[in-house]
């Protein structure tokens, strides 16, 4: 892969979002100004931090819609505090005319004009995830507690509903609308057949689901969470039932971002470690290219139109500053630090702040460029019922 560019945010990166043409980038770290940036990762606008702490960010409307953890929103110069507590997602409909947010047990539904009718003030549980159905512009799912529900804009009930019996955190709808995946607490993955009205329950992972999206084409879904990237396939009648799963290995730490890209159908996922996977896949096969970078992965995403991939880390060139009577320490982060978990640097972080002093990280979003990948060929299979 070829390196195009490369900038720095204030804080470790929550979330990238390119335009819907991909002539803008936009970077949001946990802490610090929210930056857009043109293909060449050169910075062109800024926008201004949330109290407390960013969520992520979507393009509304020409404009870059942002939340945090004020509970507040964001767009073209308004401001809304629709509820209480925070707002760590906003998401953009297909069809580019509402945006949504969740907050606490609300649904929150804007149109241009702001704060619309169509808002679910009042969910039975709360909003871990939601998800646009990108095959019919007006539906939208849910997933927290009580499972996974599916809403049409302007009606207060669920039109489906599927009861896991466990906590849903992540949630993913396949292009062609067919598929709906969530992630659960209890390292398990479940897949609702609309067509078929019949849910798929996925066992057997190493550890809990960290990442999971589907390719374009709604063909394939890939999961992570463990060192092992695992890849279904979601074709004919049945889809992942019965079927095996491509699992790819080369990863050092536990998966936590996977993204496939609309051109190539290629996946990256990342880690933790800082190793990055581009993976094509071909009939029972696939291809994979690993690259060791200088930081761990936070977020990956793929431009709509280019084999080119933006890459959040959650830390770069960072140091602790340690304050002892009138001396002033400067240190690198340790090496070691490359690969332990986000928590355990936020620890660290935090414990230097207690010390004396700061935690101060400089953190990199990459644009690379794919330009080739190696043959590799490894199956295994888990658990579908």
């Amino acid at each position: 892969m070829k390196n195009i560019g490369t900038l720095r945010a204030a804080d470790h990166i929550l979330h990238l979002a390119w335009t819907p043409a991909g002539d803008s980038l936009a970077i949001t770290p946990s802490t610090g100004d929210i930056l857009v940036a043109d293909a060449t990762a050169g910075i062109i606008q800024k926008f201004p931090a949330h109290g407390m702490g960013n969520g992520a960010s979507a393009w509304f409307h020409g404009d870059l819609a942002t939340c945090g953890f004020d509970g507040k929103i964001r767009w073209a110069g308004q401001e809304w505090k629709p509820g209480r507590g925070m707002i760590e997602r906003v998401k953009t409909s297909p069809d580019g005319t509402h945006l949504a947010a969740g907050q606490g047990r609300a649904l929150h539904i804007f149109d241009k004009n702001g704060p619309t009718d169509f808002s679910l003030p009042q969910l039975p549980d709360a909003v871990a995830d939601f998800v646009w159905n990108p095959a019919k512009a007006n539906e939208v799912a849910t997933v927290g507690a009580g499972g996974a529900r599916m809403w049409r804009l302007g009606e207060k009930e669920p039109f489906a509903r599927f009861d896991w019996g466990g906590a849903s955190i992540l949630v993913d709808w396949s292009h062609t609308g067919r598929w709906l995946a969530t992630a659960d607490q209890t390292a398990s993955v479940h897949v609702y057949d609309f067509p078929r009205d019949y849910p798929l329950h996925i066992q057997g992972f190493e550890s809990k689901v960290q990442a999971l999206a589907f390719s374009a084409d709604g063909t394939r879904l890939a999961t992570g969470g463990s060192p092992v990237v695992t890849v279904w396939p979601c074709t004919g009648k049945k889809g992942p039932e019965g079927a095996k799963p491509i699992q790819v290995e080369g990863h050092d730490l536990d998966v936590c971002a996977v993204a496939f890209s609309p051109l190539t159908g290629q996946l990256a996922t990342g880690d933790e470690s800082g190793t990055l996977l581009v993976i094509a896949f071909e009939t029972g096969q696939f291809r994979r290219k690993r690259s060791r970078l200088a930081s761990g992965i936070s977020a990956l995403a793929w431009h709509p139109t280019l084999p080119l991939l933006a890459i959040g880390h959650v830390d770069g060139e960072g140091f602790v500053r340690v304050r002892k009577d009138d001396e002033e320490l400067l240190t690198a982060p340790p090496t070691n630090m490359v690969g332990r978990s986000h928590k355990r640097r936020q620890d660290m972080g935090h414990m230097a702040q207690r010390v004396v002093a700061s935690f101060m990280p400089e953190c990199v979003v990459e644009l690379l460029e794919v330009i080739e990948v190696k043959q590799h060929d490894r199956r295994r299979a888990l658990i579908v019922r």
